[in-house]
């Protein structure tokens, strides 16, 4: 519990002190928007990555950090689960089907997401001031599509492909529980996974169903968004060439 407290007070540290450093830069500078929001994502990652490696994520046994939760070490956890990308540490209880599981990587997680999302804005105004005939709305979608696209694949299609076949089989039940009215009612015989194209398949005795099936679906809306922007780029730059 002291050391939970602790960790929350350091990361408040580093954000105050963050912020003065990036105040000191930004009025010495004078940098451009594209370029603070650049700094400003490099910077809050790190510290987001810091602070997950902090609750030992990557140098101590998971189990050790979600018994933090009672001091006296009478934690009824019933599976932990650990994601590389992006880095979460998440601890069931035997409670979690009601109040859900806790997270105690989840400040570090926040940060991780929040640095992204302004390396990416960055990238587009970046994108968008280049001195350029070519539409705005091309340069942006050739950021944007390629971006959403890893988030999808981040938080929907990684983590259930890295789940062992036990927890996988676990996933596809706890599915069928959830979806009793539409799922099949047959039991599951196997699962199958590929990468491409991009598949979580539950098969039960009488049908098959997706885990993944709106998660494919916005892959291939960012594939598609992409390669029009890409085409719009190639084409207007051909004819401005001519």
């Amino acid at each position: 519990m002291f050391a939970w407290l602790f960790l929350w007070l350091v990361l408040g540290i580093w954000l105050i002190v963050g912020a003065f450093v990036y105040a000191a830069w930004k009025r010495r500078r004078h940098p451009a928007r594209h370029q603070r929001w650049w700094v400003l994502g490099i910077s809050t990652g790190i510290v987001g990555y810091c602070h997950t490696l902090a609750y030992g994520f990557v140098l101590t046994r998971p189990a050790e950090i979600c018994g933090q939760r009672t001091l006296d070490d009478d934690y009824p956890l019933t599976h932990v689960r650990v994601d590389a990308f992006p880095p979460r540490l998440a601890c069931y209880w035997t409670d979690s089907s009601t109040y859900g599981p806790s997270h105690p990587t989840a400040a570090g997680t926040w940060l991780l997401w929040g640095g992204a999302a302004l390396l990416v804005a960055g990238t587009v105004a970046w994108a968008m001031a280049l001195n350029s005939r070519t539409p705005r709305w091309a340069r942006a979608g050739t950021v944007l599509a390629p971006a959403a696209a890893a988030t999808i694949w981040a938080t929907g299609v990684a983590p259930l492909m890295s789940l062992s076949t036990v927890d996988l089989r676990n996933e596809c039940f706890r599915w069928q529980v959830t979806h009793l009215h539409s799922a099949p009612a047959g039991e599951i015989t196997k699962t199958q996974r590929s990468v491409l194209p991009p598949a979580v398949d539950c098969i039960f005795t009488d049908g098959t169903t997706s885990l993944i099936g709106i998660e494919t679906l916005g892959l291939s809306c960012c594939l598609t968004v992409f390669l029009i922007c890409c085409a719009a780029l190639r084409l207007l730059k051909t004819s401005t060439s001519l």
